[in-house]
């Protein structure tokens, strides 16, 4: 099969009205990937939970057929990770019931709803609600190779973002 090598410079591009539902699991971009969300005001990217019933498509919304047995809840689902050297655009999103623990290689470890290190980033006009702070009692402690995290709704390190025209609501993270 010869030599496996990563793909520098790829991109997750999420196109305006796609709704993205999550369980236990995060986003991550590094070394010059690109992470670009971009909606409009009536078609906002949406970033929940799997168990969340208000955003879907196809008739219904109960994405896990279980009608209203269980609810959506903060730290569902990780964040969207921008390492060293990537990109990170989110512009008319909401993010939602984010800042959980997913699995990292043979652990377990919290990300914040967005993390910013050593990335460019522009986070604009987005809703963040329900997200929990990303740290779980699971942090700070090694992440195998990604930088630590603090209690955050978004934390950044090392970077100088664009954080504009956002609203922040019942999130338990700074």
């Amino acid at each position: 099969f010869g030599v496996l090598r990563p793909r520098l410079n790829a991109s997750l591009v999420v196109d305006p009205g796609m709704v993205i539902k999550l369980e236990a699991a995060r986003i991550e971009a590094t070394f010059g990937a690109n992470v670009i969300a971009e909606g409009t005001d009536n078609l906002p990217v949406v970033f929940t939970s799997k168990l969340d019933d208000t955003v879907g498509a196809g008739g219904t919304f109960d994405t896990n057929n279980n009608g209203s047995a269980t609810g959506p809840s903060p730290r569902d689902w990780g964040g969207i990770y921008a390492g060293p050297t990537s990109r990170l655009s989110i512009d008319y999103a909401r993010l939602a019931y984010g800042g959980g623990v997913t699995k990292l290689d043979s652990t377990f470890r919290a990300f914040n709803t967005i993390e910013v290190h050593q990335a460019d980033a522009r986070i604009a006009h987005t809703l963040f609600e329900n997200n929990a702070d990303g740290f779980g009692g699971q942090g700070p402690g090694t992440r195998l190779g990604r930088l630590s995290n603090e209690p955050a709704t978004i934390f950044v390190r090392g970077a100088q973002p664009i954080i504009i025209d956002n609203v922040f609501r019942n999130n338990t993270g700074s």
